[in-house]
């Protein structure tokens, strides 16, 4: 009897990174498509602006590596150049994020009502 499990996970980016202006707002967006035994799936991740990170090379030890990455600012767990889903949809998908970004803002800044 074979208790463990043996899960097979393929991850491939579908596309390089693509631009997206909303309400005046610019964001690059990646499409990524992952499969297993249990089933396949479809997400977008859209970034702005740029993060540094810093590490060692070998973890504790060695130079330091500077890195510059995107900013990832949400996923939308949808394919959006999907033929199966019409414009409206997805900029409401893409609206009601940006909305959640501004609030985070609000809140930042002390806006709370």
């Amino acid at each position: 009897m074979n208790i463990g499990m043996n899960v097979e996970l393929m991850v491939v980016i579908i596309n390089n990174m693509k631009t997206l202006t909303i309400n005046n707002r610019k964001l690059e967006y990646k499409l990524f498509w992952h499969s297993s035994e249990y089933g396949e799936s479809e997400w977008t991740e859209f970034y702005e602006g740029t993060i540094t990170e810093t590490h060692k090379k070998y973890w504790l030890f060695g130079k330091e590596i500077t890195t510059i990455k995107p900013k990832k600012v949400f996923t939308i767990w949808r394919n959006i150049e999907s033929k199966n889903h019409t414009k409206k949809q997805v900029r409401d998908w893409i609206q009601y994020e940006i909305d959640l970004l501004n609030r985070e803002d609000e809140i930042r800044r002390g806006e709370i009502i």
